[in-house]
């Protein structure tokens, strides 16, 4: 079990900057403005799309969506989102996702990947119930996040190759997701979320949304 999650887990490095980590994934052909701020919003509304506005940038997001990263100028806003507003703050040159959730709306700051030879994993539990995260290869588990609390957030550095993440309640399989493959500079975003008396997950490859 512990060579298998020293075989997911990897250390950090030196930090990249987020310029050149995009243009490497060949997310968007121009860097992106030096006061930009990259920014996404997660809809954890099963039935209903978001319409979100931060400043002069819109989100339309699906329902259980995630979307891609947008520009947003560093600053302060009063961001619009289904039934009010939301005041964020965002820096420069840094990631945020913008979490619609019933427990309450919220703004988390995303790690960039800091070594250029791993893959990023950020685990989203949205959910009502404290979650792991494991990772599964050849059959075996091994817990990457452990209790992650509802309404939060955890990310790290993980190895490149193929593998399959399971959403654990205790001791109980909450939902297993299909087998995905890590990527060298490239983000991989789970999300766990509440729907009804259920749980349910999806994953998403993390993008930048051409200007």
């Amino acid at each position: 079990m512990k060579a298998l999650l020293r075989l997911v887990i990897a250390g950090a490095s030196a930090v990249m900057t987020i310029p050149v980590i995009a243009q490497d994934a060949g997310l968007y052909a121009a860097p992106p403005p030096p006061d930009a701020a990259f920014v996404r919003v997660l809809n954890t509304d099963t039935a209903t799309e978001a319409d979100v506005n931060v400043g002069a940038v819109s989100f339309a997001v699906p329902p259980a969506g995630l979307s891609p990263y947008g520009f947003v100028t560093r600053g302060s806003y009063d961001a619009a989102v289904p039934g009010g507003t939301l005041p964020v703050s965002f820096e420069a040159q840094k990631f945020y996702t913008i979490l619609l959730r019933t427990g309450g709306d919220a703004v988390l700051e995303d790690a960039p990947i800091a070594n250029p030879v791993h893959a990023g994993l950020y685990f989203y539990n949205t959910t009502d119930t404290p979650l792991d995260l494991k990772a599964k290869i050849n059959g075996k588990q091994a817990a990457v996040f452990s209790a992650v609390a509802p309404g939060a957030a955890a990310s790290r550095e993980v190895n490149a190759f193929e593998v399959s993440f399971v959403l654990a309640s205790g001791s109980a399989t909450a939902f297993e997701l299909p087998s995905i493959a890590m990527q060298r500079q490239q983000g991989v975003s789970v999300v766990a979320i509440q729907n009804g008396d259920a749980i349910t997950a999806f994953q998403t490859v993390n993008a930048v949304a051409n200007p």
